[in-house]
């Protein structure tokens, strides 16, 4: 009995190494570090046949063919950062039983209407006031008698205090804070914040060929943009001539394919549309397309169709941010477009890594050819007749030993 068993479980463990075996379908290799460390490597758009839109089928091996942990980053299409700009305290005088005086310079007479103080903590009220001047002689209020709260930052040993105030543009800013009554307050720093807006880092990729027609009887113009594989496009640069003045509105399509039962059939997938003009350039987001083709169409109505000065596609740059050696070896494999996203330790460090880690471009990407059916070497379970013989194989076996046992259970019941 324990012999069937165990012929049983052989063919059935078997049977889901088979399945399980993950094959891979292109390679890259990284170069070399210098030193041991966090390193990004750019997903650049040669990968782009080969992973897929989630980025889950990629793995890192190195030299021992061990797999190597990584996070996922990407760059942020356009992002926000505030930056504190620090004004020159021209004069900074504390008169006791009277009041502290700043003056700060705003040298590029730029309109504002808040400067924010950094002040140490201090439980205490204090009322100031606010005036401008162009010369440092003659000044002219701009707010007055308004007050200071309490100063009190649990974090920090001092805290940032905004003084709002109507919107001007005075080459100097005086502040008159009253000390009458107690001791004057610390502050530290005097400034603004510049809101910055930044956008991310990409990689122009290069059109195969550009074609355009212009259609009469339809009152469209069609540009079609195509590339020798699939391609990854995230944004999308157009810049056209034509008369003086011109605003024009234009779709974007990418080119799909289905499988029906006549065999494969193209089509084109409404992703967006923007507007052109003869003001500026024309910058779109597009929705990370990957395909091989896009079609741009413009609707002139009755104006004459335009011409392209120039068009520019790129994708935006992804990273695999993975701890390596030096001397070590490494490559980037690419699984089937199914393969799930690894697990691994390393995500729940994301804060270790550090902020902006060297960029390694990958090298060598290529297709790992497959074996053909006349090259094949035989293997037990790639024949799809012989696993299902495998299947039949052990009902078989299931259904005797569950006869046996009965009989059995039966000649031990009579005696």
């Amino acid at each position: 009995m324990k012999r069937y068993i165990g012929i049983v479980v052989g063919i059935v463990c078997l049977g889901s190494f088979s399945m399980q075996a993950q094959q891979f379908r292109a390679e890259a290799s990284l170069p070399n570090v210098e030193a041991d460390g966090f390193y990004r490597i750019l997903l650049s758009p040669e990968i782009a046949p080969y992973s897929n839109q989630q980025f889950s089928n990629i793995r890192l091996y190195d030299a021992n063919k061990k797999e190597v942990p990584y996070v996922l980053q990407e760059e942020q299409p356009s992002y926000q950062q505030a930056q504190f700009k620090a004004y020159t305290i021209v004069e900074k005088t504390q008169q006791p039983n009277c009041c502290t005086t700043l003056i700060l310079q705003n040298p590029d007479k730029t309109s504002i209407n808040n400067i924010n103080l950094l002040i140490r903590n201090a439980e205490v009220t204090k009322e100031a006031t606010l005036s401008g001047s162009d010369d440092q002689k003659n000044w002219f209020v701009i707010k007055e008698q308004f007050y200071l709260q309490s100063i009190d930052n649990s974090s920090e040993a001092a805290d940032m205090k905004v003084v709002n105030f109507p919107l001007s543009n005075y080459a100097y800013y005086q502040l008159r804070i009253n000390d009458s009554t107690n001791a004057p307050l610390n502050i530290l720093k005097a400034g603004y914040y510049d809101v910055l807006t930044s956008g991310g880092a990409y990689t122009e990729v290069p059109i195969r060929s550009l074609v355009s027609a212009d259609s009469a009887k339809e009152k469209k113009s069609y540009i079609y943009l195509r590339y020798d594989t699939l391609r990854l496009l995230d944004k999308l640069e157009l810049t056209m001539t034509g008369t003086p003045y011109f605003l024009r509105n234009v779709e974007v399509y990418q080119r799909q394919t289905r499988t029906t039962k006549k065999g494969k059939k193209d089509f084109y997938d409404l992703v967006t549309s923007f507007e052109v003009s003869s003001a500026h350039s024309s910058i779109i987001q597009l929705p990370m397309l990957k395909t091989e083709e896009l079609m741009l169409v413009v609707d002139n109505r009755d104006n004459p169709s335009l011409a392209i000065a120039d068009i520019k596609v790129y994708q935006l740059n992804r990273y695999l941010a993975a701890w390596l050696k030096k001397g070590d070896t490494y490559t980037m494999q690419f699984g089937d477009e199914a393969l799930q996203a690894p697990s691994y330790d390393l995500a729940f460090f994301k804060d270790s890594i550090s902020y902006q880690p060297a960029v390694l471009k990958v090298q060598n990407v290529k297709r790992i050819l497959e074996v053909t059916k006349t090259e094949e070497s035989p293997t037990f379970f790639k024949d799809k007749r012989v696993i299902w013989v495998a299947i039949i194989l052990v009902i078989g076996v299931l259904g005797f030993m569950s006869v046996r046992l009965i009989k059995e259970t039966n000649a031990q019941k009579k005696v």
